[in-house]
């Protein structure tokens, strides 16, 4: 796993009915040579993001990371704010249900092998932010199997 990255950043907002953002420089997240969009964790001034998407931004030559209303509450963060974000890369070991669904289903593994390292990645995030078994495995059978 590469070293976690420090990064002293300002939140901005585009338009009021979007989330919050910071914009990462490029050359701060060089060091961990990501070729697309990446799930992070991390902190920002001190308190858990969760699992975010960490994604680029061409036309600015940057990074950035959405800031939904909640966050910013609990970090007490508005716009204009410099914050400090401490990022890790986060595991990308597949949830439970979903890795035994691919092991037991080859209708399921089919349908997994044909999708795109980015679509794999939501499927991932999207399961693994249920908070029960139940609905994990629906949401993995959802997509693989209907």
């Amino acid at each position: 796993m590469p070293k976690p990255l420090n990064v002293t950043a300002t939140v901005e907002r585009k338009y009021e009915q979007f989330p919050r953002f910071v914009r990462i420089p490029l050359a701060a997240v060089s060091p961990w040579k990501l070729e697309g969009t990446t799930t992070i964790e991390g902190t920002i001034n001190g308190v858990e993001m969760g699992r975010r998407s960490l994604k680029r931004w061409d036309d600015r030559k940057c990074w950035w990371i959405d800031l939904p209303e909640p966050l910013c509450k609990r970090a007490s963060i508005e716009t204009g704010d410099r914050v400090k974000l401490c990022l890790r890369i986060a595991s990308e070991e597949l949830p439970h249900e979903l890795s035994e669904l691919l092991a037991r289903d080859p209708a399921a593994r089919a349908r997994w092998e044909k999708l795109t390292s980015g679509q794999k990645r939501m499927l991932r995030e999207d399961v693994m932010s249920a908070k029960q078994t139940g609905t994990r495995l629906r949401r993995a059978e959802r997509t693989l199997l209907s």
